[in-house]
């Protein structure tokens, strides 16, 4: 049988719940020992999350489209982790019409944080699965990273 193009994706919308309901959350007996998140809001931790991975940050512009968002929202956004000590706002270097958000230290380590509580997460949880089950989890990552990174 030939998997198709929207096997695919009907299996792909299946997982995304799956992975936040079962990966994401924390384990409750752990669930006394969580620290309470920081005054930010999922949208801006977002764009924490996209500026982490660029050294030279980027324009304002570029963030919005790559959140989903207009440039007259992302701006109040940005202002607003700006004022926090997040994220600062530097002269482009090659239009000096333009400025590009990068993340501080402190929004550096808040998303080291948050992806270092989210690695723990998730070590607790594969720590029930079996030998075999935990070989299959690893397989089916390590190939679902490969794939994914093909894609433009």
């Amino acid at each position: 049988m030939q998997t198709t193009i929207e096997q695919i994706a009907a299996n792909y919308i299946r997982l995304l719940p799956l992975l936040y309901a079962k990966l994401n959350k924390p384990i409750l007996q752990n669930a006394d020992t969580q620290k309470p998140p920081a005054d930010l809001t999922h949208l801006q931790y977002h764009i924490l999350d996209e500026l982490f991975h660029q050294e030279t940050g980027m324009s304002v512009s570029q963030l919005a489209k790559i959140i989903g968002i207009s440039k007259q929202q992302m701006t109040p956004l940005i202002a607003k982790l700006a004022d926090k000590g997040y994220v600062v706002k530097v002269p482009d270097p090659r239009d000096k019409r333009s400025v590009r958000v990068m993340l501080t230290d402190k929004g550096k380590a808040i998303v080291n944080r948050r992806w270092e509580e989210g690695y723990k997460r998730f070590r607790d949880r594969i720590s029930q699965l079996s030998e075999e089950d935990l070989l299959d989890l690893d397989y089916a990552i390590s190939k679902l990273t490969f794939i994914l990174g093909k894609l433009v």
